[in-house]
């Protein structure tokens, strides 16, 4: 089968494709907020336990992407496909940032300017990744700030190279089957 782009649809297969999509996008945020809220985020040696935890989450948000990226490949509107990359790529990444300062708070309480609970934590990941910086949480320890510093120069790099593979696979998908 090959990749059909979103304005060859008649409307109401758009519609019905575009309506399957927002509830797979919601679906997937809504288990990714559930897994973040009820997996286990304190306990072992401060500092070390944050960067094992961050390590661990790298390795399983990579996995993740590439199997995105790969339905995306294989997708029949990779359009469609592009966008619930973005959002489960995107939800994945601030909940793994969150994740990270929620475990440090708790290990070492002074790495922040107050507690970091895990709403908090996901807060302060929402804000950095928009370098907003409200500045009611602010990072103390060296630790804190080598950690927040990392955050924004990901989400800089993150953002750009992200948004151009996904619109690069999207664009190959679409074309694959067309003769050159």
């Amino acid at each position: 089968m090959s990749a059909r782009r979103l304005a060859d649809l008649d409307r109401p297969e758009r519609r019905r494709a575009m309506a399957a999509s927002v509830v797979r996008c919601v679906l997937s945020t809504a288990a990714i907020l559930v897994l973040y809220y009820f997996l286990p985020l304190n306990g072992g040696r401060p500092d070390a336990a944050a960067l094992i935890r961050l390590g661990i989450g790298a390795v399983v948000f990579v996995a993740v992407m590439l199997l995105e990226l790969r339905r995306i490949l294989r997708a029949d509107l990779p359009q469609l496909r592009a966008v619930e990359t973005l959002v489960v790529t995107f939800a994945f990444f601030l909940a793994l940032f969150a994740s990270a300062y929620v475990s440090l708070s708790h290990l070492s309480p002074g790495s922040f300017t107050e507690p970091v609970n895990r709403t908090a934590g996901l807060y302060f990941a929402i804000v950095t990744l928009g370098t907003v910086g409200y500045g009611d949480i602010a990072p103390t320890s060296d630790f804190a700030r080598i950690l927040v510093s990392v955050q924004v120069l990901i989400d800089l790099v993150f953002l750009a190279f992200l948004l151009r593979l996904v619109i690069d696979l999207t664009r190959l998908t679409l074309h694959r089957d067309q003769p050159p």
